[in-house]
């Protein structure tokens, strides 16, 4: 944990009760008790490869930044903890996955919530191999599915990039005998090709548009979560920033012209959370990220900001 990139006011007169998330954040090292784990994933490697714009390896350190200054509510007293980062050394991507993979299962052994900060959305393959160590173990695996807020499928063939993570775990699941659930909200139609649409549909992965994702249409896509999430145990919660418009998210590797309102898909996933009983005992999410936050590109922090309210809303629950 770098304190550095944990500063912002301190509004003392208000006691705990004018705490933010810099004051409240605390090293993993060392820990008494199971808390909210933040992760960074500071790759770039696989957007290279994806032919995709450079950056996101200084997302994980952004989105502390741009956590720090925010009010922390806290309702339980659970731990916030900052893990550091993963990162990507000489281009070795698949060793920088299967490192986050291994501290992914030991958080989840260790009853963690991981909350994990990228990065390219090369991190969900990372991330995955790690909780389907732990669901295997627990035996949820078998009904474990994951929701992924994003414009593109991410289903390419090919070697890995931050374009192929959930093909790759759908052939990870089929070599065990297992079904592969997807459901990716935000799939924009002039931002994937028609062998693109063949495979999503080859792999039974369920979609909406961005053009369907619109509030006139609220009930029907919260039916599509109901639907999916009911028949799950275990949910893998993936939030691609390009899935917002550039105009409020233009720090990414392939910005957006349409994208999904922020208010809306902020709105659409917390009903997904309470569907899944996030913050109960037996709720079905397992880790969440929010992957591709490239600064570089992000000149006034628009995209940073969004990031955080996302990081935001999914740990506040359980804290």
């Amino acid at each position: 944990m770098n304190r550095e990139d944990w500063q912002g006011r301190v509004d003392a007169l208000d006691g705990e009760e004018g705490r933010r998330w810099h004051q409240a954040v605390q090293p993993l090292e060392g820990a008494a008790r199971a808390g909210v784990t933040l992760l960074g994933f500071s790759s770039d490697e696989g957007v290279t490869r994806n032919q995709g714009r450079a950056g996101a390896s200084e997302g994980p350190r952004a989105l502390r930044r741009a956590l720090s200054p925010l009010a922390f509510h806290s309702a339980r007293g659970t731990p916030l903890y900052d893990a550091g980062d993963i990162g990507c050394h000489d281009h070795d991507l698949e060793g920088a996955q299967r490192a986050l993979g291994a501290r992914v299962e030991a958080l989840l052994g260790q009853r963690h919530f991981p909350m994990l900060l990228g990065g390219g959305h090369e991190i969900a393959w990372g991330s995955f191999q790690g909780v389907s160590a732990a669901l295997a173990r627990d035996g949820r695996l078998p009904h474990f599915g994951i929701v992924n807020f994003d414009a593109h499928f991410d289903l390419r063939r090919g070697p890995a990039t931050s374009g192929t993570p959930f093909l790759q775990i759908r052939e990870a699941l089929v070599a065990r005998g297992l079904p592969f659930r997807y459901l990716c909200l935000g799939i924009s139609r002039a931002s994937n090709t028609a062998a693109l649409f063949r495979t999503a549909q080859a792999c039974g992965a369920r979609w909406l548009l961005d053009e369907e994702l619109v509030w006139p249409q609220w009930d029907a896509a919260c039916r599509v979560i109901d639907e999916f999430v009911d028949s799950l145990e275990a949910v893998q919660l993936t939030i691609c920033l390009d899935a917002f418009p550039a105009a409020s998210a233009p720090g990414v590797s392939a910005p957006a012209a349409r994208g999904l309102a922020p208010d809306l898909a902020l709105s659409l996933m917390r009903y997904l959370l309470e569907r899944a009983g996030h913050g109960t005992q037996g709720s079905k999410v397992v880790l969440a990220e929010v992957a591709e936050l490239a600064p570089r590109h992000d000149p006034d922090g628009r995209t940073a900001r969004l990031a955080a309210r996302l990081v935001h809303d999914i740990v506040t629950p359980l804290l």
